[in-house]
């Protein structure tokens, strides 16, 4: 009998002991396919062969192993954001979105991305090796879209935790404003403080 109940001890302890063991595994841990998305998808900022940066591999290696919960926010708020304020064509008629293009500015806004990098400069191996890939001048207007959101994801990844909060607020705050009446991306930029007034083009005389 006293067997069994020392077996029984044993047995919760190991129980108790593997719990324990368990607990720091529970931090959000990108691995095998999660991590192998994440690394194509941020590597492109490195520039590839001879022109690649490999302290932005390493940071980005990094980012891709051990930041698997901001990934994950960031790719789901950047889908949405993508019906969020008013579609914008760009040379060759590419589309951009309000609220994708907001991102861009409130990552800029909150200190942009590693090295204090606006997201077009950190963009810039990105938009080269991409355009060089190119055969037509749609993909390359392309290029030069995509690269910087790719940055600006990136740059929320890499952000504090206050930025991050911060950079939240800001795309609630142009979510709320893309669904008022009188919406338009520039007013919400200057609404949620992301572009100056000076900057909003005044309208045509007459209009």
């Amino acid at each position: 009998m006293a067997a069994k109940r020392e077996a029984s001890v044993a047995g919760q302890l190991l129980v108790v002991a593997l719990v324990v063991v368990a607990a720091p595994s529970s931090v959000p841990v990108a691995r095998g396919e999660a991590k192998a998305a994440c690394l194509s998808e941020y590597s492109k900022l490195c520039g590839k062969d001879e022109k690649k940066d490999a302290a932005c591999a390493t940071m980005v290696d990094k980012a891709c192993g051990t930041e698997a919960n901001s990934v994950a926010f960031i790719e789901r708020l950047f889908a949405e954001l993508a019906t969020v304020g008013q579609k914008k064509r760009e040379s060759n008629t590419q589309p951009t979105s309000g609220g994708q293009d907001a991102l861009n500015g409130s990552v800029d806004k909150h200190g942009g991305c590693p090295g204090n990098k606006t997201v077009y400069a950190f963009s810039s191996h990105c938009a080269v090796d991409c355009d060089m890939a190119c055969k037509d001048p749609a993909c390359s207007d392309r290029c030069y879209i995509d690269c910087p959101y790719t940055a600006a994801r990136f740059g929320y990844i890499m952000a504090t935790p206050a930025n991050k909060k911060a950079i939240g607020e800001d795309m609630d705050c142009f979510k709320r404003c893309a669904k008022e009446k009188d919406a338009t991306n520039d007013k919400c930029l200057v609404s949620c403080k992301l572009i100056s007034p000076a900057l909003v083009s005044a309208p045509p005389h007459g209009a």
